[in-house]
Formats: structure tokens, sequence, C-alpha cells
């Protein structure tokens, strides 16, 4: 029996014992029965501590090989390849970009080695209890505030409380799961890209071909290029915490990564989808490559009708169809359920928003994903197809949580701000005309407003 077993066995005991008091009547609780009660609760704290950090300490291991039962292979290039054949690089040096197919969780993106080495070692107090007990603590680790002073600042956090928050934030978010991300070890970072051109003259800003005879003057021409320039924005979480929060509830640093990496997705997502670009990332609703269909002659305010949704399909880049999803607000949700296509004169009515076998809600063959992170019914952007593939996240390795007792002092709760530096934009810089010369295509296309 190895240790995580010891303890899983430990808690099943006290838990046991702890029935046995939990079905007496409050008012017949003696002082005796209230004092065991205690105990068990606890020592069943502890045994909860030392069974998440038993279980962080052989992910943390796990992730420094491959285990027999990962069903993985390795693929030309020595990388270890999932049961998708995709190469995730799990267990590979990191920091290389990966695309909308591939994975993202933290040990893809940054490696087993990554550049943050710092790890938390007590096993008996976790990191969050340390920095919020307001005490030195050894294995605390302070980071700069800027990047000159290295003095100045809060604490870095430990690679695997790092990567629990990042594979978190990943499960809750809209955008980065389906966009190419690129891990960056520096604050800025520049990518190749082509222009987009105009396919009546020619393709990729300036690429050319034609059929020529034997012998022929050849006259193709070189592509532009450009260059897409990733410059990290500073993203900070603040928390507002209760003391009680890591004195009495088990697990409490659990509940810290839970809330700090579902709030960066949200934060992330809404950037992504509407930030203006200054200061904070390119969002799709904001960025010059989107494409906005015209409402419909007459239409009514705060609706949704299907040829809005045939249209805004016909403008989408044909390349990025098979990876583009819905992203429709909330309150869209009404007017979809309501849209039918009629048959016939006395024929039955055609749903447009349709289950998949695995449940998945569907507009013309497309997954729908409903959020409040873009904009309500009738304002542009309730309602998007987008090819989450072709927008790019820049990705720093690094977090940072700073705090202050002082502020709440009066009420002893705690005040902590979780940092992160990220960058987003479309990968393109313009829409796309067609060759006849006039429609405008794009991996980006939401519908106009309607008022």
């Amino acid at each position: 029996m190895n240790k995580l077993e010891q303890l899983q066995k430990a808690f099943r005991d006290l838990m046991k014992k702890l029935e046995t008091i939990r079905y007496i009547k409050p008012e017949d609780l003696t002082d005796e029965n209230r004092k065991e009660r205690d105990r068990h609760l606890a020592e069943i704290d502890i045994v909860v501590k030392d069974i998440k950090a038993e279980k962080r300490a052989m992910r943390i291991d796990a992730a420094n090989k491959p285990s027999d039962d990962d069903d993985l292979d390795f693929d030309a290039d020595g990388n270890f390849v999932d049961d998708d054949g995709f190469s995730s690089q799990r267990h590979g040096k990191g920091y290389e970009a990966r695309s909308g197919r591939d994975k993202k969780d933290f040990r893809a993106l940054f490696g087993t080695e990554p550049q943050n080495q710092y790890r938390w070692e007590d096993r008996d107090i976790d990191f969050f209890s340390a920095v919020f007990a307001g005490r030195f603590h050894p294995g605390l680790q302070t980071r700069g505030m800027t990047e000159a002073v290295s003095s100045d600042g809060g604490f870095l956090v430990p690679v695997e409380y790092a990567e629990e928050i990042h594979n978190v934030s990943l499960e809750n978010e809209i955008v980065m799961p389906g966009a190419m991300v690129v891990p960056m070890r520096v604050n800025d970072k520049k990518l190749p890209g082509l222009n987009i051109g105009d396919h009546s003259n020619n393709l990729f800003g300036g690429f050319e071909a034609s059929y020529k005879p034997e012998a022929g003057t050849l006259s193709e021409k070189n592509p532009k290029t450009r260059a897409v320039n990733l410059s990290c924005k500073k993203l900070t979480g603040f928390m507002r915490l209760s003391r009680e929060l890591f004195d009495d509830i088990p697990g409490g640093g659990d509940q810290v990564v839970d809330i700090c990496g579902k709030g960066l997705a949200w934060y992330r997502d809404k950037a992504f989808l509407k930030g203006t670009g200054a200061g904070e990332p390119q969002g799709i609703l904001n960025s010059a490559c989107l494409v906005t269909v015209a409402k419909e002659t007459g239409q009514s305010a705060s609706t949704i009708v299907y040829e809005n949704l045939t249209k805004m399909m016909s403008r989408m880049f044909a390349g990025s169809f098979k990876n583009s999803v819905w992203v429709a607000h909330q309150t869209c949700i009404p007017q979809l359920l309501q849209l039918t296509i009629a048959v016939g004169t006395g024929g039955a009515f055609i749903p447009v928003l349709t289950k998949s076998k695995n449940g998945q809600f569907e507009i013309l063959t497309r997954p729908v994903l409903f959020t409040e992170k873009t904009e309500t019914l009738g304002t542009k952007g309730d309602i998007m197809l987008c090819d989450f593939g072709q927008y790019v996240v820049g990705l720093r390795e690094e977090m940072r949580l700073d705090f202050s007792p002082h502020i709440f002092f009066v009420t002893d709760e705690i005040a902590a701000r979780l940092i992160e530096r990220h960058d987003g934009m479309p990968l393109w810089s313009e829409a796309l005309t067609l060759q006849d010369g006039s429609t405008t295509v794009s991996p980006f296309v939401t519908l106009a407003e309607r008022t």
C-alpha cells in the first residue's frame, strides 16, 4: 500500500468515526460528543491536505515521464502522440506554437521542464495558506512588479499551482482551446504572416500564377509578407478572501486555484472576443478583418431571422467553415429556439437550432456556444460565426500573486491579486475579397445591429 492509499484509508476511517456523531440531534450532543466531533474534523482537515499534496506530487512526477497506460507513441520528430494522432508534446521541451487542433494544457505549452522551475516543497502547508498567513516562510519566492526592480512585488506562483490554474482556466474558456497559442519567453514576439490579398488580382497579397507555353516568359510575383506583433498585456485578477477560508475549510488553497482559473478564463475570453487592442488583446469584434452582415429590410428590432444566419454562413471563409462555431449571447436563446423553416404552404416547421448526437446544440451543422461575454440581443456581436484557429494567443508562463492583509483589516479579510501576461489578435489583417471583386469573406462573421 503506497502513501496515497494509506492516506485515503485514514480518511475513510475518520469519516466512519464521524458518522456515529453526525446523526445525533444538536440538542442531544454532549460536551464530550462536541469535543470528539471537533477532533475528528481537525484530523480530517490534516488528512485532506496530505492527500491533495500527495496527488499534486504524483502528478508532477507523472508529468516527467510517460506512464504505461497513457496510450502514447512517438512521431517522426520524437514527440509523443496521443490516441487521436496529434502531437501533444506534454513530455517534450515545450515553447512551440500550438495550432487549433493541438492540446494546450500547461505541459503541452511549456514542456516537462518549464522556464519557471520554482516548486513548493512544504507538503504540510499549502502555498496559498503560507502566503495568506502573513508570516515569513522560507519556501516563498518573491517576484518583481516591474522588469527592472526585482526586489519589488509579490510571490511567484509555483509551477504546480500555475499548471492547475492554467488547466482549470482552459476547461472553462471558449477561444483559447481552438486558437493558435504561442508560448512566450519574453514580453514581445513577432510572427511571420502573409497579406490576405484580393483574389480578383492575386493571392496572398502578391502571388500570381498563369499557364505558359514551353519556353514562355514567366511573370509570377512573390507574395508580400507582414509581421504579427504580440506584446503581452498584464491581466490582474482581484480577490477578497476571509481568513476562515483557510482556517476552517478543507482544501482552501484548491478553492483559490479554482477561483483563479475560472476568473482568468472569463476575462481572457471577454478580451479575445471584444477587447479594444489598447492595453488589452485585440478582440474579434473590434478587428479589421471582421465581416458584418446587414440586417434584413424591415427586420424588427432585437430579432434574429433565418436569412441572417444563411447570409452569415455565406460570408465565412470557405477554408474556415469546417472549424467554425457559432458564439451567441444567452439573450439570443429565445429567438433561436423559436426560429423555424416553413416547408411548403401546409408543411411542418423545421427547427433551426438542433441537437447533435452528443447533445451539442447546432445551427446549420455547426456547433453553438452560448456565453455572456459577447453583446446582448439586437446589438452587433450578439451572434458570431468564428474559426478560432485564425486567432493567435501569446502566453507567458509565469504567474505572480500579490496580497495585503491591511486593506480589509477591520473585517479580518485578505486582498489578493493574481497577475498573468498574455496577448491575442486575429491572424488576418483584413477581410478577403473573392475573385468576383466584390464579395468579402473572413474567419470571423457577425450580424449588424438591429434597433
